[in-house]
Parts: structure tokens; sequence; C-alpha cells
């Protein structure tokens, strides 16, 4: 009986090495695909704010605005009722952001689990400098605050 026969006993409690090695990698492959599992339907989730910029980066020679699609999901528990989204441009001197006067929605309803898709009309203003700027959505469902971010590229010329 030597160190390396298959019958060498590993551990105090009278396992076999070949025995430890038949149970202890389908746990591991077990464990792995639980992990892999999980990270995918994280990743998967719905996100409560989806925005796009339809033009981006908008060229102002071509044309003088664009349009920004923001899709709201309720990820909350029940449904949400007046629903509150704000649109704003973190430098208002420079880019003019709304459906007319107002940058703020409110929607009546919104399902758990359903989604509404809502468009703002983003028009840089006249003198404006090449760059990005920065978009900020605010949406407010039950009580709950959720932010996204987006940045529109401008190239006037």
């Amino acid at each position: 009986m030597g160190l390396y026969d298959k019958t060498y006993k590993s551990f105090a409690f009278g396992f076999e090495t070949e025995k430890i090695k038949s149970i202890a990698l389908p746990l591991l492959a077990f464990f792995i695909i639980l992990v892999i599992i999980f990270l995918a339907s994280t990743a998967i989730a719905p996100k409560p704010i989806e925005a796009r910029l339809l033009d981006n980066p908008l060229n102002l020679q071509e044309k003088p605005y664009t349009l920004l699609e923001v899709k709201v999901t309720n990820v909350t528990e029940s449904d949400a009722s007046n629903v509150s989204i704000v649109v704003e441009a973190a430098n208002k001197e420079a880019i003019f952001i709304g459906p007319g006067l107002k940058e703020k929605k409110s929607l009546a309803i919104i399902e758990r689990g359903q989604y509404r898709k809502l468009h703002f009309l983003v028009s840089p203003k006249s003198g404006i400098e090449e760059g990005s700027y920065l978009i900020k959505i605010k949406v407010t469902m039950n009580n709950k605050l959720f932010e996204e971010n987006i940045a529109l590229v401008v190239k006037p010329h």
C-alpha cells in the first residue's frame, strides 16, 4: 500500500481520494452553473430607465435637433400611479429639452413589469461649442427615485 495507490486513504474518515474526486467535481460544476444562472438573471433584468438619442453624434449642419427616446419600466413590486419623468440638461444654456416648454411628463399608471416609451425634443442652442453635453433623466414611481444619464455629442461644423 503505497502513497500513490488508488486505495490510499487520505483522511481519517476513511474516504479514498478517487471517491472524493468523484463527489467534489460534480458539486463544483453544480456550483459554477448556479453562479452563471445568477449572473445571467441579473444581467437580463429590466432596467427602470433606458434612454437613447436617435441621432448621436448630432451634426448641426445636417439636422438642428434630435429626439431622446426614454423607456420607463415599472420594476417595483406593484402598479405605479402618477409616475413623474423629468429630463433636463446639465447645461441648460446650451441645450433645450422638451416636448414644448416643459421638460417634465407624467404618466397616470404603469402596471407592474410593463413599460412606456416617451420622446423628448433635444435641440442645441445657437452658438454651441463642439463637445459632449450631459442629459439627466429622473423617474419617480411608487415613491422611489431612479436616475440615468446620457451624453449628447454635438458637432456644430
